[in-house]
């Protein structure tokens, strides 16, 4: 099951890294791109929050096996398909797949390992994120380098049946639970899968349709607010509700959903911020941000998971919060001072404290609300967790990706009013920037060229300055954090904690 969840997320962000490759290999204009990368992660949602029910009822080989040999099938065969529409179903039951596998991991770990075992699961299971993020950079890039492109699905077309045999030997017979299933709440579980769905296809294509300005995202949304509204309805009215809201109304539970909130956004300064400034600034390939992750990652990732595991077991959550957060806050502010000569060694002590803190907070996260759920409605709350995996994610990162291009225009315009023909030795610079790349050329050509130097130079300072204005939201969101887990009481004794 860990393999699985860890399989989802590098499947994830080795497509978001290699989509320009994608593109061009199966000859798709970058609107297609667009489409092929939300088609491509959200059918996730519409599966990934009933998976733990329907493992509840049928059992784990019963849904776990299928998936595993579906997923192989399909990653083999995408690289062969032609054709816009094929690739785009093709994606699109992949992506349900994948939430598949995710989406059971928690529930299958605490229903069929002792107890003692549990907060190991969960370390693996928050481990995937940061290994997901950090090695995936670099696969995806050495791909297209050295063995092909296709290995992008090859990868996982080699891991999931591996999955499956292990499933088939590895899973607990189990009858189906004719109970549970004669309660099953059909409609509540349809409602809220796709009304996320229909949310998460608006979030991803928000930033390139301009938001409210698109008819497109408008109607979506609107449909998401009237479908959310019908769901909770109908949970108010079924007898025995899948996922009821009130599960929210515990305090610990909902502060410990606003610390995952908070983590979320603390969290992009490595996985948004950091590569997308050594792409676009720096001039990096994916394959070379990798070069320092790669040969560290390992020992890296198991150092912060351990420390994880034992500050959860000695300090409790509370504190462990604290510390993470900490960690968080103390990186984005290392990224306020942010500067156009900045590469890859600059930022490794970000990546350390980055990675220390997204195993701590997450793990402490997750360990308060489990410790502080009805054991009865952990499926409920599993549902819960999902959304925040998938959902809060996607409105995070694509919420800063709109900060970052708008701050980046800001900053254009503003460092351009002290940049015109009135500025002091406005002459002398444009013939010195363009009788430095091209030595002997004429002034007027030296003028041309030099104007052109000047925008890029313009345009690279404006990116540095809107990617310090976003280390600063992950500040602000690491001390929000910081406030959150102050208004948390102490939660109860807990297998997870002991």
């Amino acid at each position: 099951m860990v393999m699985a969840s860890i399989l989802t997320a590098f499947d994830v962000r080795t497509a978001s890294i290699g989509l320009a490759d994608l593109r061009g290999a199966f000859g798709l204009s970058f609107d297609e791109g667009a489409w092929l990368s939300t088609f491509a992660t959200a059918p996730q949602v519409l599966v990934a929050p009933s998976i733990g029910w329907l493992i509840a009822v049928f059992g784990v080989k019963r849904v776990m096996i299928g998936p595993s040999i579906l997923y192989a099938a399909i990653s083999i065969g995408i690289p062969f398909v032609h054709g816009f529409e094929p690739l785009i179903a093709l994606h699109a039951v992949r992506a349900m797949v994948l939430g598949i596998f995710v989406g059971a991991t928690l529930l299958v770990a605490f229903r069929n390992l002792d107890r003692k075992y549990w907060i190991f699961a969960l370390s693996f299971y928050v481990l995937r994120i940061p290994f997901a993020q950090n090695l995936g950079l670099y696969t995806a890039g050495s791909y297209t380098q050295t063995i092909g492109w296709q290995w992008l699905y090859w990868q996982g077309a080699i891991i999931a049946p591996v999955i499956g045999i292990l499933f088939w030997y590895g899973g607990k017979p189990t009858q189906v639970d004719r109970e549970l299933l004669n309660r099953a709440d059909w409609g509540g579980m349809a409602l809220f899968g796709v009304a996320l769905t229909t949310l998460y296809f608006a979030l991803d294509q928000g930033n390139r349709l301009d938001w409210f300005r698109s008819g497109y995202v408008v109607s979506l949304l609107a449909a998401t607010g009237f479908l959310a509204s019908v769901f909770l309805w109908h949970e108010t009215r079924v007898r025995e509700p899948w996922a009821h809201v009130s599960i929210l109304y515990h305090k610990n539970i909902a502060l410990g959903f606003a610390a995952i909130a908070c983590f979320m956004i603390a969290s992009l300064g490595s996985s948004l911020l950091e590569p997308n400034f050594l792409i676009s600034v720096a001039r990096l390939r994916p394959e070379q941000i990798g070069d320092f992750t790669a040969p560290y990652a390992i020992l890296l990732l198991l150092g912060a998971t351990a420390t994880a595991v034992t500050l959860v077991r000695t300090v409790k959550q509370r504190a462990t919060l604290t510390i993470g957060f900490t960690c968080f806050a103390l990186s984005a502010w290392l990224g306020t001072q942010l500067t156009s000569l900045w590469s890859l060694p600059e930022f490794r002590l970000i990546v350390i404290l980055q990675t220390f803190g997204e195993e701590i907070v997450f793990l402490a996260a997750v360990a308060t609300l489990f410790s502080n759920v009805n054991p009865a409605r952990a499926i409920s709350l599993v549902a819960y967790v999902q959304v925040m995996r998938l959902i809060c994610s996607e409105t995070v990162a694509t919420t800063m990706t709109t900060w970052i291009r708008q701050r980046e225009q800001l900053h254009s315009y503003l460092i351009g009013l002290h940049v015109t023909g009135a500025t002091p030795g406005w002459n002398s610079t444009l013939a010195q920037l363009g009788s430095g790349s091209t030595p002997g050329a004429s002034q007027a050509e030296a003028a041309k060229r030099g104007v052109g130097i000047l925008a890029t130079i313009v345009q690279r300072e404006a990116n540095v300055q809107a990617y310090i204005d976003g280390f600063w939201i992950t500040f602000i969101a690491a001390i929000v954090g910081l406030i959150v887990v102050s208004l948390m009481k102490p939660s109860p004794v807990h297998p997870l904690t002991t």
